[in-house]
């Protein structure tokens, strides 16, 4: 229970979910499990069932039971595809290495812009099949602001690695050169989105309980409507109190959402622009989300294309290096030669 809401094991398909404040009310929960599956003739395996104490780090506890077999207690377990741990915190870095391992399957050798690969259709692969491997429920965990930083720095790197663009390239031409939609981006866009799925539904569980957190929760909290509100706040919506008493459909908050994300993000790739001059070349796009620079743009999948715009993205981004800028820090260039010794020794 949540205070006086009746919360069921979240169940799907054949996943079930048992969760307890105590070993006495999880082995309860368990018996009551166990009843009512062999009266319905189903058989769960106690084998692959597994047990994660959450936040209870130096505790003891005794063995749970299920049909006279103990069960597994682990310190990660997954369910619905998602990995729980004793800390409730989402693995980033096995994330990371999952999507940079997705997309070197599906390029290979071919990642870096050299290879003559287009960025953009490696920039697509990435997008579709890479993203949501790496981001995958994390829309329903608390993400600190490290975690987020380093997921918006792993696919910076990508997105460096596909357009041929050395480290020192600014953030802003990294994204608005291939038009790329940022991560962090991505996860806000799932969060306003689950958020308004639970809204829409005003009479199950799950928008009872998001009741109960908007009238108790605190502003320093880690519940999930603060997350919701931080989000609402920073792309100008409405709070989440307007929302779930005035419920959009699915079509209206995606078009209401897709909007302000624009506009934000827009003026951070302005507000960028001004204060970088290494940006001044480059012109940004009327939309700067899904909407690729003309360098990228015009370019075909043929390798003379691709290195030719890989030169043209360095030039514009200033961080090809002209000969005569490299003559400028070469020692051995310019140096006047040695006085030439006239005399009777």
């Amino acid at each position: 229970m949540v205070a006086a809401i009746l919360v069921p094991a979240p169940t799907c398909a054949d996943d079930i979910a048992v969760l307890a404040n105590s070993t006495a009310d999880a082995q309860g929960i368990l018996d009551i499990v166990q009843h009512h599956t062999s009266r319905d003739l189903v058989k769960i395996n106690p084998t692959k069932s597994e047990a994660v104490l959450y936040n209870a780090k130096g505790s003891n506890i005794s063995t749970l039971q299920f049909e006279d077999n103990d069960i597994n207690i682990t310190n990660e377990t997954k369910h619905l595809g998602i990995k729980r741990n004793e800390q409730n915190r989402a693995n980033i870095s096995e994330r990371i290495r999952t999507g940079r391992a997705t997309i070197y399957s599906l390029l290979g050798a071919g990642l870096h812009v050299r290879r003559g690969f287009s960025p953009m259709v490696a920039y697509k692969l990435w997008r579709t099949y890479a993203v949501p491997r790496s981001i995958y429920g994390l829309e329903v965990m608390n993400l600190l602001a490290k975690e987020k930083d380093m997921l918006e720095l792993a696919e910076r790197k990508i997105l460096r690695q596909i357009q041929g663009l050395p480290n020192n390239t600014a953030n802003m031409a990294v994204y608005t050169l291939v038009g790329a939609e940022p991560i962090a981006i991505t996860l806000d866009k799932n969060v306003l989105t689950f958020f308004m799925n639970i809204v829409r539904n005003s009479g199950t569980i799950e928008c009872e309980i998001l009741r109960r957190q908007i009238a108790f929760s605190d502003q320093r909290g880690k519940d999930f409507i603060n997350r919701v509100e931080k989000t609402l706040s920073k792309y100008n919506l409405k709070s989440s109190s307007y929302y779930i008493e005035n419920p959009l459909n699915k079509i209206e908050w995606k078009r209401l959402v897709g909007i302000k994300i624009k506009e934000y993000w827009k003026n951070e790739c302005h507000n960028e622009k001004m204060e970088k001059t290494s940006l001044k070349y480059i012109e940004i796009q009327n939309n700067p989300l899904n909407e690729a620079h003309n360098i990228w743009k015009s370019v075909k999948n043929n390798s003379k294309d691709v290195k030719a715009g890989e030169i043209k993205a360095r030039i514009s981004t200033q961080t090809y290096i002209f000969q005569a800028k490299r003559a400028k820090f070469d020692p051995k260039v310019g140096t006047p030669p040695p006085p030439i010794m006239s005399g009777v020794p």
